[in-house]
């Protein structure tokens, strides 16, 4: 009997152990093209909640690192240049912020005088978000901003498809808004009915 108990104490352990291995390793093996985006509700800066399978459209994922991080803020402010009039994709931008620290990044960026961050900062406090992508950074456990994500751009279709990924490696490196652009493209002349205008229904 007693041998019993130890071998289900024994196996149980084991199954636990495997469990949190595959859960850390998982946070960290970022999502590629192919793979279907897993779904979310976020709250952005003006606390308006998101949620991904709603959107209804092809979207674009940036995850960026914080407000404190200038190359952060240059990325998002190059951003708002990106998408067409009357486009019809969504583009969010993912940290683990709060949405005060977003609206005052957003604001802050804005007096440059070249327009209002107009797409929602996405707030991703418990990064739950951040590992369900892979994106978790190991290089910051143990500090204050533990839970930030590798920098990361995503498109997806209108039912999440990934079809196409750029993750760095490097936080000083950011995908030009020429890089996204051009697979957008890609994305809309497959899906593009000739003749037809797409709208965007934001």
């Amino acid at each position: 009997m007693k041998l019993k108990i130890f071998l289900l104490i024994a196996a149980f352990v084991i199954f636990s152990l495997t469990a949190l291995a595959q859960n850390a390793k998982s946070k960290t093996e970022p999502l590629t093209a192919g793979q279907v985006a897993p779904d979310f509700t976020l709250t952005d800066q003006n606390g308006k909640a998101v949620t991904l399978s709603k959107v209804g459209k092809p979207a674009i994922l940036v995850f960026y690192r914080g407000y404190w991080c200038p190359f952060c803020a240059r990325q998002l402010a190059e951003l708002r240049s990106l998408l067409k009039k009357d486009e019809a994709v969504a583009l969010f931008a993912v940290s683990v912020d709060p949405a005060e620290k977003s609206k005052n990044l957003a604001a802050k960026i804005a007096k440059d005088g070249k327009g209002e961050i107009d797409f929602p900062l996405l707030s991703d406090a418990g990064h739950k978000t951040i590992d369900a992508y892979g994106l978790f950074d190991t290089g910051y456990i143990g500090q204050d901003v533990e839970g930030i994500p590798h920098p990361a751009v995503y498109i997806l279709d209108k039912n999440r498809k990934i079809v196409w990924a750029r993750v760095e490696s490097d936080y000083k490196k950011r995908p030009t808004n020429a890089d996204i652009r051009a697979e957008l493209d890609k994305l809309s002349s497959r899906f593009q009915v000739p003749g037809s205008k797409l709208k965007s229904s934001t």
